[in-house]
């Protein structure tokens, strides 16, 4: 029995053996893995950045041919200063399936069953397709906007997003709320309360535009 058992540990040892060699190796590999993955998620990012700066997403101005397909609900919504629900039904996205944070390349509209239909289900559809259909609902809402109101204020949101959905008009949303109209109306609260040191910073901003707008605090701490 002792020498059965020696026998398979002297087995067992160049097993082991293999193993450690190649334990460097993978975890090399795994390292290269990872370099590659995060240095192409930085390197998208910051043609992201540029392209934001070059179309004037930052500012208000963007033409609604800037529109590309990894730009999220929210980042449209604000970009343009459209409220997220008229988004959402201009482009058919159920309830259940929204997400403001999943790039519009990624949604799938469902469609519209009859009254003894069968549930919803996604329509097949292309980036181009989904693109089209966001950039004709920006031009919608500019031609007509809806003020779709707010339950609360948010630090994503900016004034101008808050006055269309509000339905208060710009020059009247700086005066209610005690603020220069000379500050950027299309910068997010949480980055404008960065730019001009507001004292408590985002949470305080946000809490202080929900105040005056009658609305309950809390916002800024999603």
């Amino acid at each position: 029995m002792a020498k059965e058992a020696t026998d398979g540990e002297k087995k067992s040892k160049p097993k082991r053996s293999k193993l450690w060699r190649l334990l460097p190796v993978s975890l090399i590999l795994i390292g290269l893995f990872l370099t590659v993955l995060f240095g192409l998620r930085s390197v998208r990012s910051f043609r992201q950045v540029q392209y934001i700066e070059q179309q004037g997403l930052d500012r208000g101005g963007a033409s609604v041919d800037a529109i590309q397909p990894w730009m999220t609900i929210r980042f449209i919504a604000v970009a343009y200063a459209v409220p997220e629900e008229y988004l959402y039904s201009a482009l058919n996205v159920a309830f259940n399936r929204r997400n403001a944070d999943r790039p519009i390349g990624h949604i799938r509209p469902v469609s519209t069953p009859g009254a003894n239909g069968p549930p919803s289900t996604p329509i097949p559809d292309s980036d181009t397709a989904i693109v089209e259909k966001a950039k004709a609902a920006v031009l919608a809402y500019q031609a007509d906007p809806v003020a779709t109101g707010l339950r609360d204020i948010r630090p994503w949101m900016s004034l101008r997003y808050i006055s269309n959905s509000a339905g208060i008009p710009l020059g009247d949303l700086f005066i209610k709320i005690g603020l220069s109209p000379t500050l950027n109306p299309d910068k997010p609260l949480d980055l404008l309360a960065e730019e001009m040191d507001y004292p408590g910073g985002p949470r305080s901003l946000v809490d202080m535009v929900a105040e005056a707008l009658g609305m309950a605090t809390g916002g800024g701490r999603q």
